[in-house]
């Protein structure tokens, strides 16, 4: 390159044309940071799966934006530095990702990260950022670059303390840092953070920083405190919905559902506006709901536990047929090795005779033959034995597979019972509250006075009796299409629950069975192999052909 080269073409290559990324380019860029020399020809003859390679840089691509990159399903570094790229978009399937940097280029917003949760080390060097955002799933984040953007006020940078596992942050070349008070608000406010530009804090610094901006981290850390018990809350709540949900109940063990069926609903929302009197109709149907429901999901509690109980003795009952089964297995191979053995030391006589040319062929004719019946006869007498065994097991296995499944059927058939009579229960709630309303609303028809500060689309229903009763009606017709989904998807989980657990554990049984079947055989032959190899072996250099083949007839 010569001397008067600019600066731009030593970090955009111009005689590559702008574009987006494609194939050709993930190839090409794959081979070039691949294995080299005789492990390089190897690994192109193979050629390249996309999906299977763990690292890509495309730096100096004059990359225009962020596209085809679906298809790298094992991806953990992604290295996009020194292009043209103005949005970070199209990284919502790379949620194996460790490391992403895209420094040296014209991004201005931090965006769509939200499914990169395993994200720890994030390069934004060198853009045109100007506030830190929509990074909050990043919870695994341990490195973070923002230096050389356009943030103007260093307290953005409070952002970033929500990051627990945070410990290296790199904020220099921003136009904040012209601020004498900028370093000292960052190694104050930033108290997991180790290192701040590559440099490490000490606890000198970070106390000089608290002396001058006491009041504002006093606000930060009031604020901290507020979003982590919002977390913890949250947590615990999720925590909570995962564990209903293996009962098949989540979202019932309160108000919870049946306010998200009147959100669900914009007539009935409206109509709750009336107020008054409609309120308390309300409130006792919200409390008939949840002591309903409170049944329900204390039975489906019940049941989980019996249901793993029920799985936990059947799991035990195969693994101790398996384990007595395996156990006889081996004292039948025993046994078989141990009748083995005169065989094999009267095979190595027989061969010992003949290539010490004290017996000729003809003379151990009738011996080889007859160690040859004895071996086949006691190789058939272990075949049988060994599959007799494996053919108890898949019986009794068998045996237990239908009343286990019998007894899935039964437990998920009672609760589909109890849960009918729950839901059955909310729909006649649903019909008293219903009824309430309208009796509600009646006595409020065409009263402008008792509507009082009712909104103005719901003083217009209120002055037509048509209108009102049709709103009702469409209300709670919307409220049975809710409980009727709900009810639908409590059956078709519960049903599909069992049938995947029954039909899995058919499956688990039939491969064991087959593997097993195929080790048997697999053993039989490998020890017919070892038998020939044997008198084979012996008889290599002082055995003629014909001797050789006669030896082998059995075999």
């Amino acid at each position: 390159m010569g001397e008067k080269s600019s600066l731009n073409s030593l970090i955009i290559l111009p005689d590559i044309e702008p574009g987006v990324i494609d194939n050709a380019m993930l190839t090409r860029c794959i081979l070039e940071y691949g294995p080299t020399e005789e492990a390089g020809r190897l690994f192109a003859e193979e050629g390249v799966h996309l999906d299977e390679a763990p690292v890509v840089r495309l730096e100096f691509q004059n990359i225009l934006r962020i596209d085809h990159l679906w298809m790298l399903k094992s991806l953990r570094k992604l290295t996009l530095a020194h292009n043209l790229i103005e949005k970070i978009e199209h990284l919502d399937l790379l949620t194996g990702l460790n490391e992403l940097d895209l420094s040296f280029n014209k991004i201005e917003k931090i965006e769509n990260l939200d499914s990169l949760v395993n994200l720890e080390v994030l390069t934004l060097f060198h853009n045109r950022i100007r506030k830190l955002e929509n990074m909050e799933t990043l919870q695994e984040l341990l490195v973070f670059s923002i230096g050389d953007n356009l943030i103007e006020d260093y307290k953005e940078m409070a952002y970033v303390r929500r990051f627990r596992k945070l410990r290296s942050v790199s904020f220099k070349g921003n136009p904040c840092c012209d601020d004498p008070m900028t370093y000292q608000f960052l190694k104050s406010a930033l108290t997991r953070v180790t290192y701040l530009d590559y440099k490490l804090v000490t606890e000198e610094e970070r106390e000089a920083g608290v002396a001058v901006f006491r009041g504002l981290l006093r606000k930060l850390d009031e604020a901290d405190e507020k979003a982590e018990k919002e977390r913890i809350a949250k947590e615990e709540y999720d925590a909570r919905v995962k564990f209903y949900a293996l009962s098949f109940v989540e979202y019932l063990s309160g108000p919870e559902l049946l306010e998200s069926m009147f959100e669900k609903d914009p007539d009935g929302s409206l109509l709750l506006k009336v107020g008054g009197e409609l309120i308390g109709f309300f409130d006792q149907y919200k409390e008939q709901y949840v002591e309903t429901m409170a049944g329900l999901v204390e039975f489906a509690q019940e049941a989980y536990n019996a249901r793993q109980h029920e799985i936990k003795l059947f799991k035990d009952l195969v693994d101790n047929a398996l384990e007595e089964s395996v156990q006889k297995s081996k004292e039948v191979v025993f046994e078989f090795e141990e009748k083995k053995k005169p065989l094999v030391e009267q095979m190595n006589q027989i061969i010992g005779k003949y290539t010490a040319k004290q017996a000729t062929l003809e003379q151990l004719e009738p011996n080889i033959i007859d160690a040859g019946e004895a071996f086949n006869d006691l190789i058939y007498d272990l075949w049988k034995k060994l599959m007799t065994l494996e053919m108890q097991l898949y019986e009794q296995c068998e045996e237990s597979r239908v009343q286990f499944a019998v007894n899935m059927t039964e437990m998920i058939t009672k609760l589909l019972e109890i849960s009918r009579n729950a839901f059955g229960a909310w729909r006649e709630h649903e019909g008293m509250w219903s009824m309430r309303q309208f009796e509600t609303l009646s006595k409020l028809l065409g009263n402008k006075v008792m509507l009082g500060d009712a909104p103005p689309e719901l003083f217009e229903i209120m002055m037509d009796r048509d209108q009102m009763m049709n709103l009702v009606a469409q209300s709670s017709d919307n409220h049975m299409r809710f409980i009727d989904a709900r009810e639908d998807l409590l059956m078709t989980r519960a049903n599909a629950w069992r049938d995947e657990l029954v039909q899995g554990t058919n499956d688990n049984e039939i491969k064991r069975n087959r593997d097993r079947i195929l080790e048997i055989y697999y053993f039989i032959d490998n020890q017919r192999e070892e038998w020939t190899d044997m008198q084979m072996s012996m008889t290599v250099t002082a055995v003629d052909p014909e001797t050789a083949a006669l030896l082998g007839d059995d075999f």
